[in-house]
């Protein structure tokens, strides 16, 4: 199994906040992670399982042995976002099942 795609683990800062005297949000920068993982696109046996359809953009993302998933809210791959539909742990490896995301209107 090749390990060749880096992927982006994206958590949100805690620190964003309304700002009263602009009378916007402020937001802070967020946590990034990037790793190289195994990442295929979703059968369409499991993507029927799953979504009862076959779904577009969804994809597999298989970690490395014993690499701990840190906390995110959102993944990056080849500059596209993607949040999570399943996760399970087989054999001490995370392994994420994602589908695409428009995120400010872009996809």
């Amino acid at each position: 199994m090749r390990y060749d795609t880096d992927v982006t683990f994206i958590k949100n800062s805690e620190n964003s906040h309304h700002d009263p005297d602009l009378g916007e949000w402020i937001e802070d920068e967020p946590d990034r992670t990037t790793v190289s993982a195994n990442v295929t696109d979703l059968g369409t046996n499991r993507s029927v399982t799953l979504f009862g359809s076959i779904k577009q953009g969804a994809k597999v993302i298989r970690t490395q042995p014993l690499f701990v998933v840190p906390k995110w809210d959102t993944i990056e791959i080849n500059g596209k976002t993607y949040q999570l539909t399943t996760e399970r742990q087989p054999l001490e490896r995370d392994t994420l099942i994602v589908e695409e995301v428009t995120v400010d209107g872009q996809k």
